[in-house]
Parts: structure tokens; sequence; C-alpha cells
């Protein structure tokens, strides 16, 4: 273990320090935004919905953004200094906003820019590097990353727990906000001091490979953002995807629409969720952040099981099982709501938790592993691409959803129609083949990809200039 974790240490590389603590800020954010629309302004969760679409939204329009300019660039590090001097900025300002609709729009803006280091940061891990080495270095970042998303709940769960009793949740929240705002700052600044200049050159990037070392760790916050190359993506080119024989196979057909209905049924869950502790619970905001930090941990201690289980059972078993315990976990949530006035136990909420975590692992590594797996070679960047787009505007839309539903009828109905939802996918997975089977059964050419299209898992993802990142 000793070995292992000294072997881990000097693998890593200095600007690894900028990624952890921006990954702080955003691990912080990501209960404290939903903690101020109720503790500052007073508003319900309706506002927190429609926030979380406007901002996914964006998020995605940024991903798009970004990743088309940063491969005209050709550079890697401008994108990654400002993205987090941006977000730094927009909290700041956020600490200071006096309206509800500032808070929007600069909570838009911070997604918006954070999409320019999500375009880049992969690539500054394998670009100039030998093709061997890209799944350990790019599971190696986001281990800094899920180290850096857990102490920043940490960080919330002390800082609200100790400002709140002498200065009160507003200016806790607060200076909160313009703290992690100056911490976004000093990690523009280790971007800019300690990321490397190197020279791009074209490399050929094994799609699949690289894809299931991401999943070491990526937060439901973000999970709507597609990965860089996925804005190569064109709407004609998807509807022929979807239509033409040498398109997706029928089971990859599937499993998309599976997969974007299960989106809709977690969002509709986990949008409103830190309101119902905050809210309905009456909990301090030192819990809730507590709460999601255990979520959290059992979503980076789960993923060497999720791949172990899935290594052993296949991939449409773990994803049909950790939907399943899912669908019991807000099946469970809804009928105790509809029921009962009272809060839970908190050993009952401790474990609820966990397994909300633990399920997460299982069901994102089983999910792109699936997709990769069910479409054919010269489409498989194209599936993962509309995999992650189908995961977005599935949490769009269940912002919007969830934000009129539970004003309405409440957090039960809420909950409920998450839970349904769930119950659809699993339905719909039955009918998804086993990969290995449909990879027998495929009866269309694999020498061409549909349209002429030059088949992404072989798409060079760094231009020949010469220029610095």
């Amino acid at each position: 273990m000793a070995r292992s974790l000294r072997s881990w240490w000097r693998e890593a590389e200095r600007w690894y320090l900028a990624v952890g603590l921006a990954n702080l800020v955003l691990g912080t954010s990501s209960v404290l935004i939903p903690l101020a629309v109720a503790e500052v302004y007073g508003r319900s969760v309706g506002a927190v919905g429609l926030l979380a679409s406007y901002v996914s939204l964006i998020g995605v329009v940024g991903s798009l953004v970004w990743g088309r300019l940063s491969d005209v660039a050709h550079r890697r590090k401008p994108f990654v200094v400002l993205s987090y001097a941006a977000v730094g900025i927009c909290f700041l300002a956020i600490s200071f906003a006096s309206t509800f609709g500032r808070l929007a729009l600069f909570n838009m803006l911070f997604n918006f820019f954070w999409m320019a280091n999500a375009s880049v940061t992969v690539l500054i891990v394998i670009e100039n590097r030998d093709q061997s080495t890209w799944e350990r270095k790019i599971g190696h970042l986001n281990q800094i990353g899920a180290i850096g998303w857990v102490a920043g709940l940490a960080l919330g769960s002390a800082w609200t727990a100790v400002l709140s009793r002498s200065a009160g949740e507003v200016v806790t929240i607060r200076s909160l906000f313009a703290m992690i705002g100056l911490g976004s700052l000093a990690a523009s600044f280790l971007a800019y001091r300690f990321i490397p200049r190197t020279i791009p050159r074209f490399t050929l990037r094994k799609f699949r490979g690289t894809v299931l070392a991401m999943g070491n760790f990526i937060a439901e916050k973000a999970r709507f953002a597609p990965l860089h190359l996925y804005h190569r993506l064109h709407p004609r080119r998807v509807f022929r995807l979807f239509t033409r024989p040498e398109g997706f196979r029928p089971g990859t057909r599937r499993f998309l629409l599976a997969t974007w209905i299960s989106y809709m049924g977690l969002g509709f869950f986990g949008i409103p969720l830190p309101l119902l502790l905050s809210e309905r619970f009456g909990f301090p905001s030192s819990l809730v952040f507590v709460l999601f930090m255990i979520q959290h941990v059992g979503i980076a201690l789960a993923y060497p099981l999720a791949a172990k289980r899935i290594r052993r059972l296949g991939n449409r078993s773990v994803q049909a099982a950790s939907l399943a315990i899912r669908l019991v976990l807000f099946g469970g949530a809804a009928a105790y709501l509809f029921a009962s006035t009272s809060v839970p136990p908190m050993a009952v909420l401790l474990a609820a938790f966990v397994v909300y975590g633990v399920t997460w692992s299982y069901f994102q590594l089983s999910g792109v592993a699936l997709t990769s797996r069910l479409a054919r070679e010269e489409n498989r960047g194209a599936a993962l691409g509309v995999y992650n787009a189908l995961a977005g505007f599935g949490w769009i839309l269940a912002g919007v959803g969830s934000s009129f539903l539970a004003e309405r009828a409440g957090y039960a109905a809420t909950f409920g129609v998450a839970a349904g939802l769930l119950l659809i996918s699993l339905t719909v997975l039955r009918f998804v083949p086993d990969p290995v089977k449909a990879k027998a059964e495929d009866p269309a050419p694999r020498s061409a990809s549909p349209s002429g299209i030059r088949p992404l898992l072989l798409r060079p993802i760094a231009g020949r200039a010469v220029g610095r990142r």
C-alpha cells in the first residue's frame, strides 16, 4: 500500500495542484448554489430546477464553442488559465449579487467558462505521451479531481458549521462564495505557472479506452458536459446515424433511448434534493454539505469495485442493477415523503446517500462502456458523443419538469416521477442486446463510415502547428 502511494505521488505533476484546487471550488459550489437560492434569495425549489436547466444548456453550448476554439488555436494552456480566472471572477461577483437574476447570470457565465478547461485538460495529459500511458494518466488526473471535489464539500461543511453560528446563514454563504472565488483565481495562477509548454502534434486517439479511463470520477453536476471531440457531431450526421443501416445498430438506438430516459429520472431526483434537505427537513447548511460529501466519497471509492463487477458480470447487467437499486431508493423516498412529514432517522439518510453515490459509479462506468461496445467501431466516437448529449438534454428537461412538479405537487410526486422514469428506462434496457451478440450479428460492412465520415476513433486531436499550450 505504501509503495503504491509513493508511486502515485511520484507520478503526479505540479499543475495537478491547479486541477485539484479548481475541483475543490466546483465541489463547494455544487451544494452552495442551491443553498444560496433558498437562504439568501428566498426562492423555492422551482427556481433551483430552472436554474439547473439554464446552466446545463449553457454548459453544452460552452463545450461546443471552446472545443472548436481549442482545435483552431492549437493551444491548451490559455484555455485552462482563462477558465479558472473567469470562474473566480464569477464567484466573487456572486458573493455581492443582490438579486436572484444576477446569481443566475453569473452562475451561467461560470459554467460557460468552466467548459473552456474541460475541453482541453485531458489533451494536456495525453498529448506528446506514449499511448500506453493514456489511461493511467487520465485516471490519475481524475483522482486528483475527485479528491478536490470531496475536499470542497468538506470545506463547505466546516465553513458553514463554524461561521453560521455567529454571522448567520446569509453572511456565511456570501463569504464562502468569495473564498472559493479567490481559490479559483489561485488555481488560475498555478495553471499559468506550472502547466507545461509543449509542441502539439498529430495524435491518434484510442477513443474507447481513453473515455473509459475518464470514468474514474465524473461528478453528477457535470455529467451533461460533452467530452472533447464531441463538438464534431453535426445534426445531419447524427440523423443519418439513427436512420441508415450503416449507422447505429437497433440495440445501440434502444440503449441511447434508455439513457435519455434514465438521466431525466436522475435529474427529477437530484435537482430538488438539496432543497428538500434544507427546506423540508430544516437541516443546517453544514449538514447538507456533509451528506453530499458522503455521496461523493462513495462515488470515488466505488469506482474500482464497479470496474471489477463489470468485468465479471458484463456491462448490461451492472447497468440494470444500478438503475434497479436507484429505482428502489427513489421510490422509497417518494413513499416516505407521501406518508410522513417527519425527518427520517439520520442513520437511514447516511445509508441512502452512500447508496446514492456508489450506484452512480456503477451506472456511469457501465453506461459509457456499454455504449462503446454496442456501437460499430467506425461510429463509436459519435455514439459516445450522442450518449453525453442525451444525458445533458435529459438533465435539462428534468430541471424544467422537476421545478414545475415540485412547486405544484411536492417532493413526493417529483421523486415518484423519477422512480417511474427509471422503471421505463429499465424496461427499454431489457430489449438491449448483449454487446458480444450484437457484434456477431452485425450485418453492415465495417469498411465505410456513414456518409463518408472519417471514423472518430482515429480522428486526430491535435494540429501540427507548433505552438505553446
